[in-house]
């Protein structure tokens, strides 16, 4: 798996779960003073989603991807040797 997939993949995965957290909050604003269930999955939610955006972060580099790192995969694909990201 590329970086380029691993990025969209976790854009997906973020996107799914601040939709889910959205839902669950509307749906429990009334309930959320009764149980303390709601609050603890949702707080859970919001962990997990500001993991995985770190988890992003760390993908995304810095590079230049200078062209003496750049290179030529066996399909003719160009991606960058320094931070492995598909160009």
């Amino acid at each position: 798996m590329s970086v380029k997939k691993a990025i969209k993949i976790l854009d997906w995965w973020i996107n799914q779960k601040k939709q889910g957290i959205k839902k669950l909050q509307n749906e429990w604003t009334d309930l959320e003073n009764e149980y303390d269930a709601t609050r603890t999955l949702l707080n859970m939610d919001k962990t997990i989603v500001a993991n995985l955006e770190t988890i992003r972060c760390e993908l995304i580099t810095n590079c230049k991807h200078p062209m003496n790192m750049q290179d030529k995969d066996p399909a003719g694909h160009k991606y960058c040797m320094n931070c492995n990201l598909d160009l």
